[in-house]
Formats: C-alpha cells, sequence, structure tokens
C-alpha cells in the first residue's frame, strides 16, 4: 500500500492504484495502514478530490470516507457541491456516511427535495436514483422514522388471507362480516372487520389490497402505484404524517438480477413520484409491496403492514429449526377439533418450544400440558414462550423413550421430527416405532394421537403395525414431503 501511494503521489496511475487501495481498505489491516499513511500526507488524496477525472475523484473520496479522518469532511461536502459529473455525487454522500453531519441536516434535506421536483431526461433518472437514495441513507442515520400508529381497526379493510391453500374453507367459515371469495392462496375479504379477523388463528399473513383498474404493467407500475390509493389507505389506517418507508417484495418468472433491478428501478421511481412521501428502505420499513406476477406478465399489488397489531402468536419468542409455524399448528388443531377433549391431559413428546401445545390448549382449553424434548434450547425457549402465553406446562428434558408419568394422558399432540443429517431414514422409521409403542404405554384406552408428519409412509407403516392403533382420519398438508396430520384412537391393549 505504501508502494500504491507514493504512486498516486507521482501521480502515477492514479485511478488504477486507488482502486487498489480501495480494495485493502476491506480488512482491518489495510485500514490501519492507510489511516497511518493518511497521516503522513493527507493532501495527497484530498487534492484528488479536485482531480480531472471524475473516476479518480470518486474513489478518493471514497477512500476518505472510510477513513473518518475529520480534516476530509469539509473537503468531501465542498466537492459534492460543486460536483458537475451526476454519478459521481453519490459517492460524495457515501463517504460522509462516516462522518458527523448534523450542521448540514438543512443543506442536504434542500437537495433531497430539489431531487424529487426533478424530472431530469430518461437518460438521467439513473443518476437521479442513485444520489437520492445515497442521501436517504445518510439523513436516515439522523432522522427517526417517523412512528406511524395503525389506527384502523375499526374501519372495513379489503384484505387478503393466506391460508394453506388446501384448508381455506376452514378459514373463510370463521369470516363474519363481509364478502368472501376464495384464492388460490387463500381468501379474499372485501368489506373486512378487521378487529374480528385477528382473531382468527389459521392464516398467515394479513394483506390489504389497493384499488387498481387493473394490473400492474411492468412499465408503468410506477406511475400506476403512485396514481392509486396506496397513499391515501396509509394516511387513512395511520396516524401520523409522511413520509412512509417501505420495501417492494416481488414474486415473478424474472431471473433474480432481472427482479433486483426491477424492484430498484421501482421503488426509486415511487419516491420520487410520490415527492418523498414513501421512502424506500430495505430494513427499517413499515410497509411492504407485494407483487404478485400474473399469467399475462402483469403484477398483482398487495400491501403487508408491519404496524398492524397482529398479536396472535406473540407468545412465539422462541423458535428452533424444526418448530412448525404457529398458524400450521393452529390448523392442525381446527382439523382435528372433533377429536379433542376438553379439560384433558396432554403430552407433546416432541415439544420443541411448545408450539403444539400452546396451540392446542388455545383451541380447546386443556387439563394438564407436558411437553417433553431431548433438546435443551429448545425446553429454555418453550419455558420462557408459555410464560409469556400465560400458560402453565410442565417441560422435562428428557429422551421421551425414557419418559414416565403417574397417570396416563388423554392425547399425545406432537409435531414429528423428520429425517435429516443426524436422522436417517431407517433411524426415523424405527423411531416411529418406538413412538406408538410408548403410546400404548402412556395414553388411557380412547386416547387419541395428533401426529403431524413430514414422512408419511413412516407414520402409515408403523401404525399399520400397532393394532391397537386405530386411524381415524388422515389431512394431506402438502409441502416438500407431502407431510400428513394423522388422527389415531389408541383401543387399549
Amino acid at each position: 500500500m505504501r508502494e500504491q501511494f507514493e504512486y498516486i503521489r507521482k501521480g502515477q496511475d492514479i485511478r488504477q492504484n486507488l482502486i487498489s487501495i480501495k480494495e485493502e481498505l476491506k480488512t482491518r489491516e489495510g485500514l490501519r495502514e492507510l489511516q497511518k499513511l493518511h497521516r503522513e500526507g493527507p493532501q495527497i488524496l484530498l487534492t484528488k478530490l479536485q482531480h480531472e477525472d471524475p473516476k479518480v475523484r470518486k474513489n478518493a473520496a471514497l477512500i476518505l470516507g472510510s477513513l473518518g479522518s475529520e480534516d476530509s469532511r469539509e473537503a468531501i461536502l465542498k466537492a459534492y457541491r460543486e460536483e458537475e459529473k451526476r454519478f459521481v455525487k453519490g459517492a460524495y454522500l457515501e463517504a460522509l456516511c462516516g462522518f458527523d453531519c448534523s450542521d448540514c441536516l438543512r443543506e442536504l434535506e434542500s437537495r433531497r427535495q430539489e431531487l424529487l421536483r426533478e424530472e431530469p431526461a430518461p437518460e438521467a433518472r439513473k443518476h437521479q436514483q442513485e444520489e437520492l437514495k445515497a442521501l436517504n441513507v445518510l439523513l436516515a442515520s439522523y432522522e427517526k422514522t417517523k412512528n406511524h400508529f395503525f389506527t384502523g381497526l375499526s374501519k372495513p379493510a379489503d384484505v387478503i388471507l393466506l391460508t394453506h391453500p388446501h384448508y381455506r374453507e376452514i378459514t373463510r367459515s370463521q369470516i363474519t362480516e363481509g364478502q368472501t371469495v376464495l384464492l388460490k392462496a387463500g381468501v379474499k375479504n372485501l368489506g373486512g372487520n378487521l378487529k374480528e379477523l385477528l382473531k382468527l388463528r389459521t392464516f398467515r399473513e394479513l394483506l390489504f389490497c389497493l384499488d387498481l383498474p387493473g394490473e400492474l404493467k411492468k412499465d408503468t407500475a410506477a406511475e400506476q402505484l403512485a396514481d392509486s390509493n396506496l397513499q391515501s389507505l396509509l394516511l387513512e389506517l395511520h396516524e401520523g404524517e409522511p413520509p412512509f418507508y417501505f420495501r417492494i417484495e416481488c414474486k415473478s418468472r424474472m431471473t433474480p438480477g432481472e427482479r433486483t433491478s426491477f424492484t430498484k428501478n421501482l421503488a426509486a421511481r415511487l419516491e420520487i413520484l410520490t415527492r418523498g412521501s414513501l421512502i424506500n428502505s430495505t430494513s427499517d420499513y413499515e410497509a411492504e409491496l407485494r407483487l404478485v406476477e400474473t399469467r399475462t406478465g402483469g403484477f398483482y399489488p398487495l400491501l403487508k403492514l408491519s404496524t398492524l397489531p397482529d398479536k396472535r402468536f406473540a407468545y412465539r419468542k422462541n423458535s428452533v429449526a424444526a418448530s412448525i409455524r404457529p398458524e400450521r399448528a393452529a390448523l392442525c388443531m381446527e382439523l382435528a377439533v372433533p377429536y379433542l377433549k376438553e379439560q384433558g391431559r396432554v403430552l407433546d413428546p416432541f415439544c420443541g418450544v411448545g408450539t403444539m401445545l400452546l396451540e392446542r390448549n388455545y383451541r380447546l382449553h386443556a387439563d394438564t400440558l407436558y411437553g417433553v424434548d431431548i433438546y435443551g434450547p429448545a425446553i429454555t425457549g418453550a419455558r420462557e414462550n408459555t410464560e409469556i402465553a400465560r400458560v402453565t406446562a410442565h417441560y422435562i428434558q428428557r429422551d421421551f423413550r425414557d419418559f414416565t408419568h403417574q397417570y396416563p394422558f388423554d392425547e399425545i399432540v406432537t409435531n414429528f421430527p423428520t429425517k435429516g443429517k443426524t436422522l436417517s431414514g431407517q433411524a426415523l422409521e424405527s423411531l416411529y416405532g418406538i413412538f406408538f409403542d410408548r403410546a400404548e404405554e402412556l395414553l388411557s384406552p380412547g386416547g387419541l394421537i395428533l401426529l403431524y408428519s413430514q414422512d408419511p409412509a413412516f407414520a402409515r407403516r408403523q401404525r399399520k403395525a400397532h393394532s391397537s392403533m386405530k386411524l381415524l382420519e388422515e389431512w394431506p398438508m402438502g409441502g416438500h414431503e407431502e407431510s400428513a396430520l394423522f388422527a389415531v384412537r389408541f383401543e387399549g391393549p
């Protein structure tokens, strides 16, 4: 690096040496070395902010920003103000993120508003968007995201509830207000009651519909969204003024690169068309625009709000890789409710973080809940989740093969382990056999097994091998392994 720095001082291959130094700054050692060199000759890099080659100016600014030396801030600000090449301006703003800019926020905000009002030629839009994005990042570190409180619970809403595709009717049957329509991915509810909808436990996501005359076209999506009720809906559902921070999620047949380019340009253009009422943010956002590609190549837009007070599964603070999703567990209980016993004694021998037990208790109150798992962190998580849910349950870290209890249980409900790196198919089928053996010891005659299995062929074979186990019902649950839910009755020895 010292050699590269010396070449820059002599004016030899400046651009290439700056690029090489910028790469070396990715390591801690490289940064320390350059800080030392800059202290020895600070003007060597600072003077490159006035170099005739714009790419030299750009790389010099980025390097100075990484150094964070206060003697560079004014020089970078001055260069930003005077820069005529638009593709370089974003680099100055990126560099300024390494400095305290609190005394020039008014100037930077004024520039942002100027960019939002600007209508450049199509070929200049890319640089306008890049500068605006860099400004947003810089200003966001000083602006607290405006807290928008959701106030639309009492207003009728047009929404889509994403559900299990096989059991949409389960959710639809629980909706009491508004018009309902079954869709491939769930249930559409027009004029729905949000307060009541947020009591249902069998849907995964609630998405708001936007009022558009037709689907979004790829080339005019930003203009269509800006002209839609998107902004008015956000204001109607919230307390607080713009801007609203948003991101875009696109589900389409485009390649990853095409999709990234499309969403990036769409977000930037939408920000400009709404004059900053919507600000793109990939991390600290309040709204997600979900674009679903249609058969004709257009997009169906939906709106997901992180401000929506959905507390259905607030107890689920902890989870592990094998945890069942809470709405899937709730669906299992809804399907099996005719077989559940009120005030029953319930055991989960592979309890994980307690989701199956808690959803069982939500659907029909149990007398006692016992959870057993060999994995210590899961048991710790289950105890904390259950405390949050304000439910009483007993959790024991133990292999279920060694678990005993002084009285039999009325039900065993569980999300069974699946094959993986530590559990081969042969070992898993053997585990199913042991499970049904132990169930005969742990259940009262007439007791229920509610078994969610991602390897249903093993479950079917081992259930049939146990003559005391009568299949009451089997529900296909789909997924990669064509999972299934089994309701089995233990008829006694």
